[in-house]
């Protein structure tokens, strides 16, 4: 038998809420340095070589990419970090989703109250879909964003027809 597979990858646009974050991050490392080294306290000095350090070791954390894998029915979404750092955020089963439609679709519009879950690049040209499914431990029915190729699109509507909906390209 064979096996569908396909995966997918999105890097996050950086927002001005993460430049403003790095700015606020940078100023307050060297005010701290400063005052350390200004004080002359070798206790402070270590604080702020520490601080220095922190930054460093956290600054690639900024860097986010996601990836999204299906195969034969699951969807999973990891979280890359820094280009190293993987972690599963999230997995589903392409068959107990409500929807999966490109968000511009009418078949999500009764959905658009729901908890949003964005796994996607935040770039105003992307195509992204929405799924529209519960997850395990959670009552409530929430949308997921994410950015699939047309391969994978394909793919879920194969195994899943009456859940997702493609994109209708060329004329009618």
């Amino acid at each position: 038998m064979e096996q569908s597979y396909a995966e997918a990858n999105a890097k996050k646009r950086t927002t001005p809420g993460v430049i403003a974050l790095k700015t606020i991050l940078i100023i307050l490392v060297v005010l701290i340095f400063s005052a350390a080294l200004l004080s002359g306290y070798r206790l402070l000095v270590l604080v702020g070589a520490a601080a220095i350090v922190a930054l460093i070791w956290y600054w690639p954390r900024f860097r986010v990419e996601w990836e999204y894998v299906y195969c034969d029915g699951q969807l999973d979404f990891d979280m890359i970090q820094g280009g190293e750092k993987r972690k599963n955020v999230l997995r589903i089963e392409i068959e107990e989703a409500d929807v999966v439609a490109p968000l511009s679709s009418e078949r999500l519009e009764g959905y658009r109250h729901l908890e949003v879950r964005d796994y996607s690049s935040l770039r105003p040209e992307a195509k992204i879909y929405g799924i529209v499914t519960r997850i395990k431990g959670r009552d409530e029915k929430l949308l997921i964003k994410f950015e699939p190729t047309e391969r994978m699109v394909e793919m879920m509507h194969t195994k899943c027809p009456n859940i997702v909906e493609k994109v209708k390209t060329g004329s009618p």
